[in-house]
C-alpha cells in the first residue's frame, strides 16, 4: 500500500473518532449552552431557596448562560422535586433541595411520583445545618445529662416544639427519645415561626430547631441551648456540646442542601457543574451569609452526596412508625 493511500485511510479513521466523540465532546465544553434554571421545591426566603440565590450569579459569571431562581413550592417540596425528575436530562433544569422531599417524603408519601435514589444524578452537597435542642430557662435542666434525667423522671410530662410532622426536626427528637431512651411528646405547630414562639413562651418547655432561627434568643438568654445534633460543635455556638459528647453516643440530626440534576444527564456536563460549585461556594460572599447563620458549607464530590442520600434514606426508614402515626 503507497503512502498516499495510507495517509488518506488514517485521515477517514480520524475523522470517524472525530465524529464518534464529538457530541459528547462539544456538549460538555458548550454546557451550558442555554438558560439555566435552579428549582427550589419551597417557598421564598427558607434556607434552600437562599443558598440557591447565592448560588446563581456565582455560576452565571463561571459558566455563562443565566441561571436563575424558580420556587414550585407545595407538599412540604414534592412538587418541585417531581417537576425536575421529569425534565429533560440536558442540565437545563436542576434541584436545589433539603433531605425532607428526598429522604423523608418516601416515607411520608407512599406514591411519591418519583424516586430518589434512581431518577436523579447527584452534582453536590452544599450545605449542612444542625439541629440544636433548646429548652425555655425556666426548665431545670441545665445540661443534656440533667434533661435525660428530667424526662426520665417523669415520663410524658416534658414536651418538645417542631415545626411539624414529619420535618426533619421532628424527627430529631423522635430519634433522641428513641437512642436517650426518654418520651418527650411531641407538639407540632404550623412552621417554625409558630414553634419558636411558643418555647420562648414557655407554651412548650423545649424545641429542636435549625441554629440560624435559634442563635438571637440564644444569645440573649431567652433560650437555653442544651446540646448540637451534628458529630462535632458549631463555630458559631462553640460552648455548646454536641448530642453524642453529652451522653446519647451515635446521635446525629443535621439537614442539608444539596444540588441534583435528572438522572441521564451526561456525567461531563455535571463534572463541569461540580467544578463550578465548588468554587462558588467558596466566594467570600456566598462563605460568610452562610456561616453567619449557623450553616456549614460543605461543597464535595457526587460521589460523597450520593453517599449522604443513601445514609439517610437508612436512617430514616427506622421512623416509619412514626410516619404512620400521622
Amino acid at each position: 500500500m503507497d503512502s498516499g493511500r495510507r495517509a488518506f485511510l488514517a485521515g477517514i479513521a480520524c475523522c470517524a473518532a472525530a465524529v464518534a466523540i464529538h457530541p459528547r465532546t462539544i456538549f460538555a465544553q458548550s454546557y451550558p449552552s442555554h438558560p439555566v434554571r435552579l428549582v427550589v421545591p419551597f417557598p421564598p426566603g427558607g434556607g434552600a431557596d437562599i443558598v440557591a440565590r447565592l448560588l446563581a450569579p456565582q455560576l452565571q459569571q463561571s459558566l455563562g448562560p443565566s441561571f436563575h431562581v424558580e420556587n414550585r413550592a407545595g407538599a412540604a417540596g414534592r412538587i418541585g422535586t417531581g417537576v425536575v425528575a421529569k425534565a429533560e436530562a440536558d442540565g437545563a433544569t436542576l434541584l436545589v433541595t433539603t433531605e425532607s422531599s428526598l429522604v423523608i417524603a418516601p416515607y411520608v408519601t407512599p406514591n411519591l411520583g418519583y424516586d430518589p435514589a434512581k431518577d436523579f444524578a447527584a452534582v453536590s452537597l452544599l450545605t449542612r445545618n444542625p439541629v440544636v435542642l433548646v429548652v425555655h430557662p425556666s426548665v431545670p435542666a441545665k445540661t443534656l445529662a440533667e434533661y435525660i434525667a428530667l424526662a426520665r423522671a417523669h415520663p410524658g410530662e416534658q414536651m418538645f416544639a417542631s415545626s411539624g410532622v414529619g420535618g426533619p426536626n421532628h424527627l430529631a427528637g423522635e430519634m433522641f427519645n428513641r437512642m436517650a431512651g426518654v418520651k418527650i411528646a411531641h407538639v407540632p405547630f404550623a412552621g417554625t415561626g409558630a414553634a419558636i414562639p411558643a418555647v420562648l413562651s414557655n407554651q412548650v418547655g423545649a424545641m429542636w430547631g435549625f441554629a440560624a432561627g435559634l442563635i438571637p434568643h440564644i444569645r440573649a438568654g431567652a433560650l437555653r441551648a442544651l446540646a448540637i445534633g451534628s458529630r462535632e460543635r458549631s463555630a458559631v455556638l462553640p460552648d455548646v456540646p454536641t448530642v453524642a459528647e453529652a451522653g446519647v453516643p451515635g446521635y446525629e440530626a443535621v439537614s442539608w442542601i444539596g444540588l441534583l440534576a435528572p438522572a441521564g444527564t451526561p456525567a461531563d456536563a455535571l463534572t463541569r457543574l461540580g467544578d463550578a460549585v465548588r468554587t462558588a461556594m467558596q466566594d467570600a460572599k456566598v462563605r460568610s451569609t452562610i456561616e453567619s447563620g449557623g450553616g456549614e458549607i460543605v461543597a464535595g464530590s457526587a460521589e460523597e452526596f450520593r453517599t449522604v442520600i443513601a445514609a439517610d434514606l437508612a436512617r430514616y426508614a427506622g421512623l416509619r412508625d412514626v410516619f404512620r402515626e400521622r
